[in-house]
């Protein structure tokens, strides 16, 4: 019976060294340092206080619901807070692509200078709709036509299979315009939040399949790291309005178990490069535009993908605004904050068109 106990402990102990090793791969706290100084050093705007309250004050019924219904109830939410606003583009839907999605442009774009765009919302909600306040402004700032691509969502589908659309997505605009079938002349590609991940990975994947490289890329608020290893999700849980509803049940988890249940539900490794771009080869890549707040739980992990990639060779700008939620590009034009965000944008995009 003591060599059975002895067995089954010494048993546990080998499986959880190996889901550790297995999961959380190199030690990425190499790249905290330097720390990239504030870009935008100015007090929260009072309207961003406001909108806080949004994120911070949730509906008690909310609570009541199935997972399923709360899911639905978030994804409908989330569509409708992008119709808000006015806009000089249109938007046109693209029934010729391979995956879903729509052009965005306005009057005088350019059909053969494109640009991808890869929306956010944890990769289970959000859609072109939803994000129209970004893709409309990346439409007017850019001159480009932007098309909003509509990937397959979590739970109903595999994490890979939102990858795969990325990538089919991007294939096409090489080739296919607004209109007609039309080489690309150039090509950018930008996303926030999970769909910065999403633009991340199809960076690395882009240069190991040696196809045309996008002439620059622009990622918002990005998540780099599914292993969640990031310091600033513990230190800023209390601070990002936007984000810690959804962190505070995942922090209680014991790290090794959710990094397992991670790799369960996923069908892919937390640490593999495909769902954590930080984790793989970050040299060869386009220029690159970071751009996170100082308050938000993934600072982190822009500033370590910003260190590791200019180790690597690669040109990334981090620009880290302060006091910001996670994400408050899509409050535009409630924000200022947002307004001097999309200019730095702008500027970056002329830059390098």
């Amino acid at each position: 019976m003591l060599w059975f106990t002895l067995f089954f402990i010494i048993s546990l102990i080998a499986l959880w060294a190996f889901i550790k090793i297995a999961v959380t791969g190199e030690d990425l706290s190499q790249y905290d340092t330097p720390v990239e100084p504030l870009f935008y050093d100015k007090p929260a705007s009072p309207p961003h206080f406001e909108l806080e309250k949004q994120f911070t004050n949730v509906d008690p019924t909310f609570a009541k619901l199935s997972k399923q219904q709360q899911l639905l109830a978030m994804r409908k939410t989330m569509d409708k807070a992008g119709l808000r606003g006015t806009t000089t583009a249109s938007f046109i839907s693209a029934d010729a692509a391979p995956v879903e999605g729509e052009w965005v442009m306005t009057e005088d774009a350019d059909p053969d200078k494109r640009l991808l765009y890869i929306h956010g919302g944890g990769f289970m909600m959000g859609s072109p709709q939803s994000h129209r306040i970004i893709t409309s402004k990346l439409a007017e700032i850019s001159g480009a036509a932007v098309f909003a691509v509509n990937y397959r969502k979590i739970p109903e589908n595999a994490r890979l299979d939102c990858i795969e659309d990325c990538q089919d997505i991007y294939r096409w605009l090489l080739d296919n315009g607004p209109q007609v079938e039309q080489p690309v002349r150039q090509l950018i590609i930008a996303g926030d939040s999970a769909g910065a991940n999403l633009c991340l990975s199809l960076l690395a994947w882009i240069r190991e399949n040696q196809l045309p490289a996008p002439a620059a890329a622009i990622a918002l608020s990005p998540t780099t790291d599914s292993t969640l290893s990031s310091p600033s999700i513990i230190k800023n849980l209390n601070r990002d309005a936007m984000l810690q509803n959804f962190f505070k049940p995942i922090v209680r988890i014991p790290k090794t178990l959710l990094l397992l249940t991670s790799w369960i539900n996923a069908q892919v490794r937390p640490n593999d490069p495909a769902i954590s771009p930080i984790h793989g080869d970050l040299s060869g890549l386009p220029p690159l535009l970071i751009q996170a707040s100082d308050s938000e739980c993934l600072i982190d992990d822009a500033r370590r993908y910003t260190n590791k990639a200019r180790i690597a060779g690669t040109d990334v700008t981090l620009q880290i605004w302060r006091e910001m939620m996670h994400d408050w590009h899509l409050f535009e034009p409630e924000l200022d904050e947002a307004k001097d965000a999309f200019e730095q944008i702008r500027i970056f995009l002329n830059k390098h068109s």
